[in-house]
């Protein structure tokens, strides 16, 4: 689950890059849940189909998003998105007849069995499976964002973040730019989102549009390194685990606030995050 987090934290950093701070990605993520989860229980059960659900689902949310708030900056637009994850929760939760409201959709079919010659691997069954298919998610989402980061495309990201005037004045398509960087880190996170609900074998609104998965990113990014193409990674590696493993045990009702803690303690002690210390 760190692997699927660390590419939710990544998908967020591609707009953060912008200059644009997202409050709001659990729409993403959940409309990515229920896409997958309602095209698995309606319609067709393959795989490549109820994600491609998902991603779309999240991406023309993103692209909506995109396109409304695309005039507004700081913390206006940081509060617009987490305003943005109740019109979604608010549909699956009250829409009974389709989403099955807030009992939520059971009996997700787990993830199928990949044959590779002769061997049959059994995603939905190993774990050992599992793990190294969300590795190879891992990468892939790694590779996307070194790319925004390191690219001519990424360079123009972070000139836009810089001043969006200037950037304009460069040549640089500042609105068609953020748009796509939205509508991308949108899909991207409703893959995960679709991924989770085959994992887990069901959704319901609470969990996935959840406030913890929309500030779950950004405090992966900030404790990472958002500047760094490894940093959302290394930050779901680190604190993920700890908190899973380590903190849930110890404190269950209020492991939650160690990612409060994280954010105060990276701003005052590393605010470029653990990967800026890689010289």
């Amino acid at each position: 689950m760190a692997f699927l987090y660390a590419v939710v934290a990544m998908a967020w950093n591609l707009t953060a890059l912008s200059g644009l701070i997202s409050l709001g990605h659990a729409a993403y993520f959940g409309l990515g849940a229920y896409g997958a989860a309602l095209m698995d229980h309606y319609g067709s059960g393959h795989l490549a189909v109820t994600l491609t659900a998902g991603a779309l689902a999240a991406g023309i949310y993103g692209a909506l998003c995109a396109a409304v708030f695309r005039n507004l900056r700081g913390a206006t637009f940081a509060l617009v998105t987490l305003a943005a994850v109740e019109i979604p929760k608010v549909i699956a939760d009250n829409w009974e007849s389709v989403t099955f409201g807030s009992l939520g959709l059971v009996g997700i079919r787990p993830l199928p069995v990949v044959r590779v010659g002769p061997v049959a691997i059994d995603l939905g069954g190993s774990l050992t499976a599992q793990y190294y298919a969300l590795l190879l998610v891992l990468l892939a989402g790694t590779w996307i964002h070194g790319k925004a980061i390191h690219s001519r495309w990424g360079w123009a990201l972070r000139a836009v973040r810089e001043d969006e005037q200037a950037a304009g004045v460069l040549g640089v398509p500042v609105y068609p730019l953020r748009w796509i960087v939205m509508t991308l880190s949108a899909v991207l996170t409703g893959l995960c989102g679709g991924l989770y609900a085959h994992l887990h074998g069901f959704v319901e609104p609470p969990v996935v549009f959840s406030a913890h998965l929309s500030a779950m990113p950004l405090v992966l990014s900030i404790l990472g390194g958002r500047f760094r193409w490894f940093g959302p990674a290394l930050g779901a590696l680190v604190l993920y685990p700890l908190d899973q493993l380590v903190l849930h045990p110890v404190l269950p009702a209020g492991h939650a606030a160690v990612y409060g803690l994280v954010i105060v303690g990276s701003v005052l002690f590393f605010p470029n995050g653990l990967g800026s210390w890689k010289k």
